[in-house]
Formats: C-alpha cells, structure tokens, sequence
C-alpha cells in the first residue's frame, strides 16, 4: 500500500474516533425560549409559589424530621461495613422503626470508603452541606430562577441527603470526568449520559467498573450472589416505587412511549427512562426532568405512585402532537425547537451562558 494512501486512511480513520467519541454541545436551556414576561410569571412566581405551599403544608401537616441525612447513613454503614469485613447490604437505617438497607453497587461502596474515616455524623452533616451546594448548582447550571432550589424532588433529597443531588449536579454542570464519576455514584447517570451522547464519560466509567471487579472481585461476587434479595428488599421497603416497574400494563404503555419518543428526541427519552421505568424510582428521581423542560419537572413534582410514567405519557403524546401539528403545513415555533432539542436562533447552550457568568 502507498505510504501516501496509508497516510490518509489513518487521518481519516483518527477524525472518525475523534468524532465519534467528542462530546456534542448541550442543548438550549430548558425554557430559555419562553416569552420573558411568561418565563418570569411561571419560573419565578407561580411554580415556585406552589413548591414553597408544598412544603408549608408538609411542615403544617408534621414532618418527619428523622428523614434529614438518612439516606447518608444508608451510605456511610454501607461503606463502613464492607471496611469492617462485613456485608455493606446487610446494614440500613431505620426510619419510623422501619429499616432501610443498602442497595449501593460496589463502586458506590467503594468510592465513599475512604469518607468513613470521619465520624458518621460528621459525614452526614458533609454530604448535607454538598447535597445542598450540588443543588444550588444544578439551578444556576440550568439557568432558572434560584427559588427553583423549592423544587420538592429536589429539596427532598437534600434533606435527606441523598447522592442523586451531587449525581445531577454532575451531569449538569460537569464534563467528561464529572460524567463518569456521577456514574460511579449511582447507576442511573448512564442513561442520560447516552442520551446527551457522553461517550468518553461513559467509557471512562465503564473503565472503572471494570477495574472495580477485578480489584474488588469478592465485594463483587457478594454482591450479585444476592443482588435478587436486594432488589426484593428496596423494592417493599419503598413500597414498590413510583415508576410503572410494579404493573405491566402501564410499563408497557410507558415503556412503548419511551420507544417513540427515543424517535422524536432521544435526549429526553434518556431522561425519563429513570424516573418512569427504573425499579423502585424514588421521589426524587423526579428531578431528571429539571434538564428537560420545567413544566414537565413540575408535573412529576406530586408525590404519587405512577405519577412519573403517567406524566411521561402524556408528554410524550403532546410530543408527538407537536410534529404531526408540524407536519401539517405549519411553521415550527422557536418554543418548539427547544423542546425538540434543536437550537433556535440567537439561543445560547448551557455551558456558554454558565461561562459568562
């Protein structure tokens, strides 16, 4: 083969892998095309009114405040457990006399091992206080008003301190390495992760898992012995969730309009694969949707069973609503480009409009 023919394969094959594993520019900002006057009355006002009157009647109502830092302890007695030669997924929290066990993975043991060397309440204190910075981040990454920070899913797992906060702060104001540690975190940032197209990240996380198992190969082998009994455990003790995982007939329908919707714009079918889908989704996992489009994050805002797969649902339809509406003869609206995932004119992507800060 000529030396000059080899030469150019090779360039063209080396401009394939950058492209194929560079990461895309993100999307314009949820709602950034709104007409000012209505993105001010509903993103400053009026939701964020309704989450403030959420949690006045939850404090009027009673609140448990045996919620605040529980889902640290969960996650500092796991960690502490596997240093002590135990079972990470044998330890919990109680909760109103109820235990709550852990359901980490082994990287999620193993990454927040070293932090067990601080007292458990130090610990649990910490992560409040990086759950509530994680949360005032992913507001200002996403530009919204900073009252947005009452957002109930959001809010919640600040006060319970839970790593899903720092998790989404990492997927929507980190880069390639703050996408793969949020995958070490918690599993569920890989979907959004393919969804954004964040292949480096996700190899870069795929890397550790794999280094995990051969490092960590009994924590490993302990874990998928009884990873069926774990699933079984979380799923009574969360009461089955709030996705559509507990009945058939409405994970199908959610399931199928996931499918189409990954057709229409498989960014946002990304997105909502956790909260709709996933085993025993928690309340907060509704905060997924915060990138997507504040409307729909506040809709999966109630505190319901099927609630996430049922707003789903019905987002995808007026998705779906949208292109048949274009499809016949009208002009698209720039509104309309944002929530397909297309830039409109003059709209700047996230990471600009964090930079020029």
């Amino acid at each position: 083969m000529p030396a000059g023919l080899a030469s150019r394969i090779a360039d063209r094959t080396a401009r394939l892998v950058r492209g194929a594993l560079s990461e895309p520019p993100r999307p314009p900002l949820p709602g950034a095309s709104l007409e000012p006057g209505f993105r001010r009355r509903w993103l400053c006002f009026l939701l964020p009114g309704a989450f403030v009157f959420f949690w006045v009647l939850t404090f009027a109502i009673g609140f448990n405040w045996q919620t605040v830092g529980i889902d640290a302890r969960i996650y500092y007695r796991g960690s502490a457990a596997w240093l002590a030669g135990q079972d990470p997924w044998g330890v919990g929290a109680l909760l109103n006399g109820r235990l709550f066990s852990y359901a980490g993975l082994p990287p999620t043991v193993i990454l927040l091992a070293p932090l067990t060397l601080f007292p458990e309440e130090v610990f649990v204190w910490l992560w409040f206080a990086l759950s509530l910075c994680s949360a005032v981040v992913t507001i200002r990454a996403l530009r919204l008003p900073i009252v947005w920070i009452a957002y109930p899913p959001l809010l919640y797992g600040v006060v319970a301190a839970n790593p899903h906060v720092v998790l989404l702060a990492l997927l929507v104001a980190g880069g390639m390495w703050a996408g793969a540690l949020a995958s070490v975190v918690k599993i569920v940032a890989i979907p959004p992760l393919m969804g954004e197209r964040r292949w480096r990240a996700l190899l870069i996380a795929v890397a550790a898992f794999a280094v995990s198992a051969i490092l960590f190969s009994g924590l490993w082998s302990s874990f998928l012995g009884q990873a069926g009994t774990v699933q079984s455990s979380v799923h009574a003790e969360s009461a089955g969730g709030l996705s559509a995982w507990g009945d058939p007939a409405l994970f199908a329908v959610a399931f199928i309009s996931i499918g189409v919707l990954a057709l229409i714009d498989g960014r946002a079918a990304a997105w909502l694969i956790v909260p709709a889908l996933f085993p025993t989704t928690q309340y907060y996992y509704a905060m997924f949707a915060l990138p997507l489009d504040p409307f729909l994050a506040a809709a999966m805002a109630f505190p319901a069973q099927f609630v996430p797969p049922l707003v789903t649902i019905g987002y995808v339809a007026t998705r779906v609503g949208l292109v048949v509406w274009r499809r016949s003869g009208h002009t698209p609206r720039s509104a309309d480009l944002v929530q397909s995932g297309q830039p409109g004119q003059g709209q700047e992507s996230p990471v600009e409009n964090v930079n020029a800060k």
